[in-house]
Formats: C-alpha cells, structure tokens, sequence
C-alpha cells in the first residue's frame, strides 16, 4: 500500500478512536493525493479531524482550503439533517411508517456525527404506503422522480439539499445474483425497534437486521464496482455499538448462506487492523477467531481504497461491474470468455436503468448494444487501452470475489 493510503487511514483512525495520530508524509504531492483519496472516499471531514494539525506546520494554505470544503460540507449535513428530522416528523403525522435505514442511524454511531456525511437518507416503505409518502413529500417541497430499475424513488429539495431515497425492498427483487436477500427482511417492520439520533426518535430495522443489511448492501456494491472505507467504518461501529446483543449463530448462518461470511470477517478484520476498532463483541471475536490466522484483508482494503465510495473512481471500474455481476450470477461455471461477451453484450435487464426503452420494447435489445458501444467509445475518446483497462479490473476483481469466496 502506498505511504499516502496509510496515512488516510491512520487519519480515519484518529478521528474514530480519539487516539493521537502518528504523522509520516513529507512530500506535498504526497499530501495533495492523501486528500484527493480523501475526497474520492468522501471522508475529507473526519480525515481532518485528525490530520489538521499536522496540517498547520507543514502546508497552512492547504489547511485553510481544506476548512472551508469541511465547513461547507459539514453545513450541508448539518442542513439536510434538520429537513429531514421536519420531513420524517410529516410522515408520521400522515400515518406514513418508513423505517431509516443507513445514513443517519449510522452517523449516531460516529464521536462526531455530522463528520460522517450523507448523500442521502433512505426510507423503507411498504408498498401500499407509498403513494402517500409521495403526497406528503411533494407537499414539504421535495421534487419526486421516477422510480428506477430497481423501483426506488428519488425525491429532492432545492432548497435544503436534502435527498431521499423510498425503497419498497432493500435489494432488487429483478437481481440475479442478489435480489432472494430480501427473504431475510420480510418481517422487518415487524421486528423494528425505536432509536434516537441526533435528538429525536426514528423506527428502523431492529439492530440484528441492521448489521445484516449493511453488510449485504457493501457486499452488492462489490459484487458491482466496489464499495469505500466509510462503510467499513459504519459495519465495525455498528458491531461495536450492538453486537452483545445480536444473535451471532443465527447472524453467522446468514451470511454463510449468502457467501458473506469471510468477506465479512475481513471487513471486521480491516477495522481491526487499520482503523484501531475493537474489542469486537464475544460471538464476533469468537467466529472471526475460528477462521484460524486465514484472514487477508489488504487485497480487500485496496480494492476498496482504489474504488472510491461507490466503485465510481473511473469509467473503465464502473464498466467491469458487468464481468463481477455474471461472474456471481454464472457461479462455478463461470468462464473468462463468457464474462468478456457479456461484458460488451449484456442483457436487456442489465440495460433497463441506462436505456429505460427496453423495459417496453426488450426486442430493442440490438439497438441499445450500438448505443452503449458508441457512447463508451465516445467517452474513452483519447484513451485508447479504456477497453483494456476495463477488462483487466474486471478479471482482478472476479479474482476477489474467488479469494473472499463470494463465488467458487
């Protein structure tokens, strides 16, 4: 790993631990990738937290920029909080039950929450409550979109910033590789539990479906394009904050049906190792115990260093999602000429979010491969290995998910 990626982390780790921040980087250029990483992973705020005073001695212009994105940002958060505690409690009053999930209940978690931004915040809603959902939502001021592929709302406030997201189920009933994860949810409202955050009250998932899900919603970005160090943080918290009271056998079980079992332990482990959290609970250090000294974590930490928060670093990472997603989807039987073809060829349900026509018309199917080749090479226009380069992430990171045994 290079110097600049450990020092991030030793960042990460001041800011989670309160523990003094060892400081190693000399070279500007070193500094200056320490925060375009930073900002890649949207974690600038709690990196400098820690990382400001030795920020101070060594480049005081850089100190002053930087505060004023961290002030902007934190700001923002601050705002978009207050529109959503306003919104949630208009909800309420309409009779409208969403569970939170992520976004806010996470940020509890953090010593200073608002360090801890948010793109969004996420709502689950049962079906029959989300037209009105939708109605109060128009009425606060918010810009209601269409709903996506995978039948989740976007809503949006000019005014405040604020960005919700209504899922009716957590993980795409249409997915292959990972819409039967929502099995282990059907009851979730009925198991909620109440929570404070950030001085009021919120209904979420209850804590054992909580650390599950945010497990599986990191494990559905990798199997995409990659996921970032901010949800690393969120799942050892969590663990931290609620793990004496889960049932771990029952837990370990899910994730063992799901595969997420060592990738998760790795995950633990990288918290461990990199960012000083811990003790994990008993049932925790008891499981990741039995894995016998066979945890590897950095291939994954770089995996996700090099992603960016979503896996959204490059366009040539965002197009080898494609060779991930067959990959799991095929399974054992996966072969590496298959993956290429579908990674130029992939189907009309795969295309329907970037060509909506296809959800209508699947035997337009062609038209939308010609589309996506020439929008792709007019995007890579003066990159001639793009194509390549897309391939090569692609491979590696099906290698990934063979050595975390997502896929066999």
């Amino acid at each position: 790993m290079e110097a600049y990626q450990l020092q991030l982390l030793e960042g990460i780790k001041g800011a989670l631990t309160g523990q003094p921040c060892p400081v190693t980087l000399e070279r500007p250029e070193d500094w200056q990738a320490l925060w375009r990483l930073a900002g890649e992973q949207k974690v600038i705020p709690l990196a400098m937290d820690a990382l400001a005073p030795a920020l101070r001695q060594r480049d005081p212009e850089m100190l002053s920029r930087l505060r004023g994105v961290v002030f902007q940002t934190v700001s923002a958060q601050v705002r978009k909080t207050k529109a959503f505690q306003t919104v949630y409690r208009r909800l309420e009053e309409a009779n409208v039950h969403p569970l939170v999930v992520k976004g806010l209940i996470c940020r509890a978690l953090y010593p200073k929450p608002d360090l801890r931004v948010s793109a969004d915040e996420d709502l689950l809603l049962p079906p029959e409550e989300m037209p009105r959902a939708l109605q109060v939502l128009e009425q606060c001021g918010l810009t209601i979109g269409k709903a996506d592929e995978e039948q989740v709302v976007s809503c949006f406030s000019r005014e405040t910033g604020l960005y919700l997201e209504l899922h009716r189920t957590l993980f795409s009933a249409a997915s292959a590789a990972y819409g039967g994860w929502n099995r282990y949810f059907d009851a979730s409202a009925q198991r909620a539990v109440k929570v404070t955050a950030e001085g009021m009250e919120y209904r979420t998932l209850c804590h054992q479906d909580h650390l599950l899900y945010l497990i599986l919603h990191s494990l559905k970005h990798f199997l995409h394009s990659g996921f970032g160090v901010r949800q690393v943080c969120d799942i050892c918290l969590f663990t931290m904050a609620h793990g004496e009271a889960l049932c771990w056998p029952e837990l370990i079980a899910a994730l063992e049906e799901t595969r997420a079992d060592l990738f998760t332990a790795n995950l633990l482990e990288i918290g461990r190792n990199y960012l000083g959290l811990g003790p994990y609970p008993q049932g925790a250090a008891d499981w990741m115990a039995g894995f016998d000294g066979t945890l590897d974590c950095q291939p994954l930490l770089e995996d996700l260093l090099d992603g960016g928060i979503y896996g959204g670093s490059t366009e040539q990472r965002k197009h080898s999602s494609l060779m991930t997603l067959h990959a799991v989807e095929e399974g054992e039987g996966s072969h590496r000429s298959s993956r290429l073809l579908h990674t130029v060829f992939p189907s009309a349900r795969e295309l329907q979010g970037a060509y909506p026509y296809l959800r209508e018309n699947p035997w337009l199917l062609p038209a939308a491969w010609v589309q996506r080749i020439a929008r792709y090479t007019a995007e890579n226009r003066g990159q001639p290995g793009a194509s390549q380069e897309s391939v090569e992430i692609g491979e590696r990171r099906v290698e990934l998910l063979k050595k975390y045994r997502v896929i066999g």
